[in-house]
């Protein structure tokens, strides 16, 4: 059933047996379970936001690829069921799963307190990097100095959130999606924007030049798999997923192949023999 423990060693598969086998006696008889319903059905619907660099993005055969994409099919096949993807915006991801038209959201969701208000939140599989990003001319070192100033920001993106935090006397530009904020950018019509390093390399090859630079590094910011709060089995198989995958370096293999780089050190657990 659990297609990934057939590979991992006794004391593993002894642990993650006793997480799943808690979780599901904590969930209460009469709501259903949805790592069940996912099992019975035989898919997993997954939310991933589109026009988010190297995370998730069209190629130019307008086909959906990225470090997310794969680790998406990565745990749907170790899980055992057929992958469902379901197209999202960044705006759209939490309000998916509360609606339930997706199982899990694997979409660069960095783990905020307002966040887990709303969500279980997995383990963090991977990291990314918010910057204020400007056009080099402007002179722009921390949040004091965009007092008056309008900032693009990605609608409910944790970016948005610190400008919002920091920043409060900034006026605040929304776009629905990162590929909207690309697209403003790039075409000149911003002046500053809050986003991860992918999305400002990503305004730069739009524009063909380095339109614009990091100002300053706003946060390190966790990213984990999103699902239902209350699925707590639901949650110890993607925990005990993520462990693995981390601990045996397939995910670092995908992070690296997209972003270039490894996944920070202290994400990775030590690797053990089998």
């Amino acid at each position: 059933m659990y297609a990934f423990l057939r590979g991992a060693g006794p004391a593993l598969r002894l642990v993650v047996s006793l997480w799943v086998v808690v979780a599901l006696l904590a969930v209460p008889a009469a709501r259903a379970d949805l790592l069940a319903d996912v099992l019975q059905r035989g898919g997993l619907r997954v939310g991933v936001a589109v026009g988010v660099p190297l995370f998730s993005y069209l190629d130019a055969r307008q086909e959906l690829v990225g470090s997310d994409v794969d680790t998406a099919r990565l745990l749907a096949s170790d899980l055992g069921v057929r992958l469902e993807i379901v197209r999202l915006t960044n705006a759209g991801r939490l309000p998916a799963l509360e609606a339930g038209t997706v199982d899990l959201v694997v979409s660069s969701l960095a783990i905020t307190p307002e966040r887990e208000q709303v969500v279980g939140f997995s383990m963090p599989y991977a990291r990314l990097y918010v910057v204020l990003a400007g056009r080099p001319a402007l002179s722009v070192s921390g949040y004091t100095d965009l007092a008056g100033m309008e900032i693009g920001v990605t609608r409910n993106t944790a970016s948005g959130a610190l400008v919002a935090r920091f920043a409060p006397r900034a006026r605040r530009v929304d776009f629905e999606s990162d590929m909207m904020l690309i697209e403003a950018a790039a075409a000149g019509r911003l002046d500053l924007f809050s986003t991860q390093n992918a999305v400002l390399d990503a305004v730069n090859q739009r524009a063909g030049y380095k339109m614009f630079e990091g100002k300053f590094v706003q946060q390190e910011m966790d990213v984990a798999i999103a699902m239902p709060r209350r699925e707590r089995a639901l949650r110890a198989w993607v925990n005990a997923w993520v462990f693995e995958q981390l601990r045996n370096g397939r995910l670092n293999e995908i992070y690296r192949r997209h972003h270039g780089r490894d996944l920070p050190a202290e994400l990775r657990p030590a690797r053990g023999g089998r």
